[in-house]
């Protein structure tokens, strides 16, 4: 258990104090940037770890202080055990600070639960009601939980209900329902609304600046487009992640990380010129960079230039986070220039195994490999063709013969030409039927190259 404030030690080695709040945004952020921030898998995964140890630390730390038993019900529909509870009860006890003193006397029950949030009915004690003074009316707390990775319906259930909530006003009526505050983190999502005196004088004296800072549609401070590219990559809109980090780079054209999103995200939309301005004028900028140089062997690829990107992926030179994407770029560059007996002599070093960051670049392995035992048998059922008519034409069945070792020789012809037309078409073919060859390592690396980086 630790006590809050709780202080921490930064990466420039001063201690400082931090909310319980401030605290779980902290290590969020570092589970977030920790792909950007170190070269090597495993220091990624032990960062990641340790982050998440040092959150569910807090979280249990703080309910076990200032939580109360009938916040407990937000772990126990559908969550995780611990989770959720300790958020509710910091953004309650900062919210209603100025009307309760004790909000842990407030009623609290579960409402409503809908496919991606859940409503708590929240009730002012009787005795509030009662008094010579009396303010009225109550709260419902709508609680979102997020998922981690990917589109999240919930998180973009949350963001539409705060821009809808945002316009209404709290009124000293009954039957109007509006804000009064909202938070999030990177897992779950709350909003508080309320109807009454009650909920009039909460939303008057609560201070907006509090509330999350991260609303893209927030007019008042745009955010870093490399930010909100990121932010949109996650969610899965990539044209618009794409425009970001598009923009990014034009604007300041020494960001590289602008550069290498733009290169994966458009490589992944099919959007081959964006991808090659991107790489072209990376590496300009960034001359000798591992990572913007692989992405522009794909970009030649994608080309079918595979005699310059396999100069270009031999020209690089070491790169620990990305060497088992860059030996695949090899070997796919090796057999699609023709270069058969050196491709699979590089395939024979390959393993799916080696990609767990990357299981597309897996999938690719497996894809070839299969691809070429089918080739074998087909060339070896052809071969045999070719000795059965010799032999024939040997015995005196010699037409037969002559056409058995044409059969052969055409089926051997055909099979070499169909493989390299459909691994070719894999690589170089229209955007859906063709194999995503970007790897994760392209944003993993981050070695400082220049101050400007």
């Amino acid at each position: 258990m630790v006590e809050f404030p709780v202080e921490i030690i930064g990466r420039d080695g001063v201690v400082r104090r931090y909310s319980f709040e401030e605290s779980i945004r902290l290590y969020q952020r570092r589970i977030v940037s920790a792909d950007l921030r170190y070269n090597d898998r495993e220091l990624i995964q032990a960062e990641k770890q340790h982050c998440k140890h040092r959150i569910e630390q807090l979280r249990r730390s703080f309910f076990a202080h200032h939580g109360w038993p009938a916040v407990e019900i937000v772990d126990h529909v559908g969550g995780v055990p611990g989770v959720l509870a300790a958020e509710v009860a910091a953004f309650l006890r900062r919210v209603l600070s100025t009307v309760a003193p004790m909000p842990e006397r407030y009623a609290f029950s579960l409402l409503d639960t809908a496919e991606t949030h859940r409503v708590y009915f929240v009730q002012p004690p009787a005795a509030s009601l009662t008094a010579d003074a009396p303010i009225e009316g109550h709260f419902l707390l709508y609680v979102f939980p997020f998922t981690t990775s990917g589109t999240s319906p919930s998180r973009e259930a949350f963001f539409e209900m705060v821009k809808v909530l945002d316009g209404v006003r709290v009124t000293g009526g009954q039957s109007v329902e509006a804000m009064v505050a909202f938070f999030h983190t990177h897992d779950c999502g709350l909003i508080l609304t309320g109807s009454g005196s009650l909920a009039q004088t909460a939303a008057a004296r609560h201070d907006p600046d509090t509330d999350s800072e991260e609303l893209s549609w927030a007019p008042e401070s745009p955010p870093d487009p490399v930010e909100a590219g990121m932010r949109m990559l996650g969610q899965g809109r990539l044209e618009e992640a794409l425009s970001q980090f598009t923009s990014a780079y034009t604007i300041h054209h020494f960001r590289r990380v602008a550069y290498l999103g733009a290169a994966v995200v458009a490589d992944q939309l099919g959007f081959d010129d964006e991808t090659e301005t991107a790489t072209v004028m990376g590496c300009r900028y960034f001359p000798g960079d591992p990572a913007l140089e692989y992405h522009r062997g794909i970009c030649l690829m994608r080309q079918r230039k595979f005699g310059q990107a396999l100069h270009i992926f031999r020209s690089i030179g070491e790169w620990s986070s990305g060497q088992y994407p860059l030996r695949l770029m090899v070997c796919l560059c090796l057999l699609a220039d023709h270069q058969l007996s050196a491709g699979r002599a590089a395939l024979r070093l390959i393993r799916a195994e080696q990609f767990a960051h990357d299981p597309h670049l897996g999938n690719i392995v497996r894809w070839v490999r299969a691809q070429q035992w089918a080739r074998d048998i087909l060339l070896a059922g052809s071969l045999g063709a070719a000795a059965l008519g010799v032999c024939a034409a040997v015995s005196g069945w010699s037409f037969i013969g002559i056409l058995l070792v044409v059969a052969g020789v055409v089926l051997w012809r055909m099979v070499i030409k169909s493989w390299h037309r459909q691994l070719t078409a894999q690589i170089a073919g229209g955007s859906s039927h063709r194999m995503r060859l970007a790897s994760s390592a392209v944003l993993m690396d981050e070695r400082p190259i220049n101050s400007h980086q």
